[in-house]
């Protein structure tokens, strides 16, 4: 049985600002855990999110990369050392008066597995993670 898990938050920062915070490797890890992506970003090609030895904890493939507004990845669990399929991470940036919208949307989680129950609230600490870092940012 899979879920589909949405996280939304209101950012006081420009929608560029955002996307930058999703797709720089030096800003990601920051907030994801330590690891950040290696990737070309191109659709269809490699994606992994790796630890600071360079060991992939998460690997995947790229399904959508629209700047500043759209990115997808396949989602495969690995640090245990085995391959765990989490399905899809949707990531979508839209403005508001204020700044933007961020919304992610894991798709085909597997709570039933070790990984996956832990993928919840590891979603939800990345979410309120980044929103933290581009607010501290933006009041620099």
């Amino acid at each position: 049985m899979t879920d589909d898990r949405i996280y939304e938050v209101l950012v006081s920062a420009e929608p560029t600002a955002a996307w930058r915070a999703l797709t720089d490797p030096g800003t990601v890890k920051r907030y994801y855990f330590g690891t950040s992506p290696r990737t070309t970003w191109q659709v269809g090609s490699p994606i992994e999110f790796v630890d600071e030895e360079g060991d992939p904890q998460i690997v995947g493939e790229v399904l959508e990369y629209e700047p500043p507004r759209r990115l997808a990845h396949t989602f495969v669990a690995t640090w245990y050392g085995a391959s765990d399929d989490q399905g899809s991470l949707h990531w979508e940036i839209e403005p508001t008066d204020s700044g933007c919208r961020i919304t992610l949307v894991h798709r085909g989680a597997r709570g039933q597995t070790r990984e996956g129950s832990e993928t919840a609230d590891g979603s939800r600490q990345i979410i309120e993670g980044l929103k933290q870092l581009l607010e501290q940012d933006a009041a620099a």
